[in-house]
């Protein structure tokens, strides 16, 4: 039995029947010899994955990805030319790709991405595998926001997604623009606290060439990259002042300039923004600029966290649990019923992440096709903090303590250890930072 339909579509004969003789045995290879063709393939049959080869007549491979991209249920789609500079490749990423391939390559590469886009345990679908385990809303907590994401959705509205790290903020900002008019636009998504002031500037703005040491070339930004479509603004409680000065000259004046550019450029882009801070506390304390705060503020989704969120727990536990599964290329278990006891017995303070890394840990260390409460290696109720004293270390020193088990713990990996403690990313790298100029690193703890 064939595991899924792959559309191949390339000028090329040879490159059609490379992808032929290489996955023609495990899946159902439909090839076509233009855009044009590809075209009228995709408007009467469905697929699962495509490659587009970016140079080719009729319609080019770009094209054909915004056409996909437009469309309630779309493939995962593979963009392929041996003339792709890296500038063009984050444009066709940003606009929708999954991958990008770079001719010549070898079968091992095709089979691989193929592998890797659509697992052979029942493959996702395109929406749930590039959105997690999809919105779970049976709780009446999560159901509201659902219905009110519903609402706004087709509108062009500034949203305000807040809730606390890890309870699923993107996956909503995702939903929210699937749902949207501009579905068929790209969806572009920005860590602010991942980035440097100046960085962050030149990744949302652009640049224009020699504007600063390394920049070789005119290149666009984030916001130019996002036209037409959705731009995430993620974790924006940790931009600089100077930079929410920026921002909202940005959504005032819906135009960007380049850093050393002169002119400026129109863009059509609905912003949305995460937080995992309070940012009414933020601006009535002088962290948050007020006029910013009421533009990206426009309308406010309270996430609620997984504790709030009871009825939801067992059939998002089962649905991360069938996506970890197959990614790993395992069979999915099942969770005994003292699993799911224990689940729900805990606080869950790192919400559907901690919720994900603990069910993917199970399933990896588990054997026999079930997993039971031990299996899940999780804390039992009234374990942790209440049983814990002060030991008369000074707080920094605590502090310390903490970041680098929390370091060590999650692998060296900084955004899990900071959804771990509660804090930013930029806080841990700040924290290592200042730790290294003191002459006392924690390198040891990131590795």
């Amino acid at each position: 039995m064939k595991r899924g339909r792959i559309l191949v579509a390339d000028d090329e004969s040879t490159m059609r029947d490379l992808f032929e003789e290489t996955l023609g045995g495990a899946w159902d290879v439909r090839v076509a010899e233009d855009g044009s063709r590809a075209k009228a393939m995709l408007d009467h049959e469905s697929f699962d994955l495509v490659f587009l080869d970016l140079r080719m007549p009729g319609r080019d491979g770009a094209e054909l990805l915004r056409l996909i991209r437009s469309r309630a249920e779309s493939p995962r789609a593979v963009l392929m030319s041996a003339h792709a500079g890296p500038e063009r490749i984050k444009e066709l990423l940003a606009a929708g790709a999954d991958r990008f391939l770079a001719k010549p390559f070898d079968p091992e590469e095709i089979e691989a991405i193929a592998d890797s886009l659509l697992k052979a345990a029942g493959h996702a679908t395109p929406s749930e595998a590039a959105h997690g385990a999809g919105v779970v809303a049976d709780s009446p907590a999560m159901r509201s926001v659902v219905e009110m994401l519903a609402r706004i959705a087709p509108t062009r509205v500034t949203v305000l997604l807040q809730g606390e790290t890890g309870t699923g903020k993107e996956v909503l900002a995702r939903e929210l623009h699937r749902l949207s008019n501009r579905s068929g636009g790209p969806f572009v998504r920005v860590n602010c606290a991942a980035l440097a002031e100046g960085l962050l500037e030149s990744e949302l703005f652009g640049h224009e060439r020699g504007s600063f040491t390394g920049a070789i070339k005119s290149t666009p930004g984030l916001f130019q990259l996002a036209h037409g479509g959705t731009l995430l603004l993620d974790e924006i409680s940790e931009v600089s002042p100077a930079m929410q000065a920026k921002l909202l000259r940005v959504l005032q004046e819906r135009e960007v300039r380049k850093v050393g550019g002169a002119a400026s450029i129109r863009v059509d882009v609905r912003v949305l923004a995460t937080t995992n801070r309070d940012l009414e506390r933020d601006v009535a304390l002088g962290r948050f600029r007020a006029d910013l705060y009421h533009r990206v503020n426009v309308v406010r989704l309270e996430v609620p966290p997984l504790r709030l969120r009871a009825q939801d727990l067992a059939p998002l536990a089962q649905a991360l649990l069938a996506r970890k599964a197959s990614e790993h290329d395992m069979p999915k278990p099942t969770l005994a019923p003292d699993a799911l006891v224990r689940l729900a017995a805990h606080s869950w303070p790192g919400n559907v992440r901690e919720l994900e890394n603990a069910l993917e840990r199970s399933l990896l260390l588990t054997r026999g096709g079930v997993i039971r409460a031990a299996d899940l290696l999780l804390e039992t109720p009234g374990d942790g903090a209440g049983d814990w004293e002060w030991d008369g270390r000074p707080l920094a020193d605590l502090e310390r303590s903490a970041i680098g088990s929390a370091l060590r713990r999650h692998r060296g990996n900084r955004t899990h250890a900071a959804a771990a403690l509660g804090v930013s990313v930029r806080t841990i790298r700040n924290k290592l930072r200042a730790y290294r100029e003191a002459g006392t690193p924690l390198e040891e703890a990131t590795r």
